[in-house]
């Protein structure tokens, strides 16, 4: 995949999805997807998305990481990506933002967007202008329909929503995949370990947003081997860890060794239970064991 970080014309006529991409959800995807399909058309797969998160959006509130937002376009087929900064670019009218961008940077003959698609100053252009200004300049625009899930339409909104309440189940349906974390292992404070219930610790990236703080059923991937996981989110209040936030995971099944400083993949499953305080660490302990017993339980039944 081909990365543009500045306003360099393509070289080649491109299929454009547009769009904030903050999740590539399925409702994103059908967008993209529509881009995919263009290929047969000769029209060279594209996504536009943004750099920097808009000051209007709450400062946690990413889904993806940067990172993780570009390998999932690659892996969807997506062969140009354009990234760009959104300070830079919002006080275009819309009228420049297709005459300047859409048409001679991404050198676009198709755009497509979802059903309820904002550009331009003050995001005063919606599907309606975007039809009507591409159609001047002979690009093809698709609209994409709202994708639904039962009743609920899928976007970022209802997927933060549901993090925020804990039901992971409702977000990584809405996703289309499991919500977690890639990270680096950490040190903790070793109460784990004194217990017989060594963790592993993540930290989460800036700007991701938080889920409800709780314990969490989870898959757990290391060197390409899956184990099942009980994660807390939060601050550890029986401990008094009351740093950022923590992602601690204990694998009830793994007696392998020391697992500081590997990349470590944790999906969140099913919400086990809130975060709460106990009196001392051996209230701790069997709770931690109680809730590894019931990890192994839901995904073993899941399986």
């Amino acid at each position: 995949m081909r990365v543009f970080r500045d306003l360099t014309p393509s070289d080649k006529k491109t299929a454009a999805a547009l769009g904030y991409f903050d999740g590539i959800h399925l409702g994103h995807k059908a967008v993209l997807n529509l881009a995919l399909e263009a290929k047969s058309r000769g029209l060279v797969p594209t996504a536009f998305t943004f750099s920097s998160t808009p000051k209007s959006k709450d400062k946690n509130s990413q889904l993806l990481t940067y990172d993780e937002k570009v390998a999932m376009l690659e892996n969807l087929g997506i062969e140009i990506l354009y990234i760009l900064d959104f300070e830079k670019l919002k006080d275009k009218s819309p009228e420049s933002f297709v005459r300047e961008i859409i048409k001679k940077v991404f050198n676009a003959g198709e755009v497509f967007c979802g059903f309820n698609y904002h550009f331009g100053k003050f995001g005063k252009g919606d599907t309606d202008t975007l039809k009507k200004l591409c159609k001047e300049e002979n690009i093809g625009v698709r609209i994409c329909n709202p994708v639904k899930l039962g009743d609920t339409v899928v976007c970022s909104t209802e997927i933060r929503n549901a993090l925020k309440k804990g039901d992971i189940k409702k977000a990584n349906a809405l996703l289309g995949y499991d919500f977690g974390l890639k990270s680096t292992s950490v040190k903790g404070n070793h109460i784990g370990s004194k217990m017989n219930t060594p963790t592993i610790n993540l930290r989460f990236a800036d700007g991701i947003i938080l889920p409800k703080f709780g314990v969490y059923a989870s898959k757990v991937t290391i060197d390409d081997t899956e184990y099942i996981g009980v994660t807390n989110i939060g601050i550890k209040p029986t401990v008094g860890d009351r740093n950022l936030p923590n992602c601690e995971t204990w694998l009830p099944e793994y007696s392998g060794g020391d697992l500081y400083g590997k990349t470590i993949d944790v999906r969140l499953k099913e919400f086990i239970r809130p975060e709460k305080k106990f009196d001392n660490l051996d209230e701790l302990k069997k709770e931690i064991q109680k809730n590894g017993k019931t990890a192994v339980e839901i995904l073993s039944i899941e399986n």
